[in-house]
């Protein structure tokens, strides 16, 4: 899943306009290059590629696994870290797809890293640190966004007091989070299906080394 969120991301607004077309139009290959490139009104470089051709496969499995929101969120929060927040932020506003809510939480994502991984801070404690590498090495490992928070149950408690929460959504992706003792999310993420007995073995390796 990384992968192919690193991939869109590079291609910045192009990749993005891409990712919506497929989902709103169920179009692969070169027919969703087509309606990308007429939601941007011509040429976009990259996006007449034979690279981009075949990335229209793994955009695909991702949207089987993921909602649109969700994958955006991630594309974002991984151009954050290289592209002026302004510019993205300009960049969501003109995106007329999108309702006003989903425009809001992907500008949060921009601005507060909203859903772009570890809450990590002074007070985070060597033990909760390293249960977050441990789930980090879990296959398939992709940051939540923080609004799912809310639906999981905690699981267990770590030695330090962090609770090690889970949820699985309607669609029955695993996800994991860990709160602090004020209940508050230290970090979030979720697994494909074909990943979730390595997201199993590594609650049980916490549980086992950790509580």
């Amino acid at each position: 899943m990384d992968e192919v969120i690193k991939k869109v991301a590079a291609l910045g607004l192009p990749g993005v306009v891409l990712v919506i077309a497929m989902a709103t139009t169920g179009l692969t290959g070169a027919a969703a290059i087509t309606a990308a490139l007429a939601i941007l009104g011509g040429p976009a470089g990259m996006l007449g590629g034979i690279a981009v051709l075949g990335l229209t496969a793994l955009i695909a499995d991702a949207l089987a696994k993921l909602s649109l929101e969700d994958f955006l969120t991630a594309i974002y929060c991984e151009r954050r870290q290289s592209e002026p927040h302004g510019k993205l932020l300009s960049e969501i506003d003109s995106l007329s797809l999108f309702d006003g809510d989903i425009k809001d939480r992907l500008k949060s994502t921009i601005a507060d890293g909203c859903g772009c991984g570890t809450v990590v801070n002074s007070n985070t404690t060597d033990d909760t640190r390293e249960v977050i590498a441990i789930l980090e090495k879990v296959p398939g490992m992709t940051r939540a966004h923080h609004r799912d928070f809310k639906h999981s149950n905690p699981t267990l408690r770590l030695r330090d007091g962090t609770s090690v929460r889970t949820w699985k959504n309607p669609v029955g992706v695993d996800h994991v989070f860990l709160g602090d003792r004020n209940d508050r999310i230290v970090y979030g993420g979720f697994v494909g299906w074909i990943h979730s007995d390595g997201l199993k073995s590594a609650i049980d390796r916490i549980r086992r080394d950790f509580t």
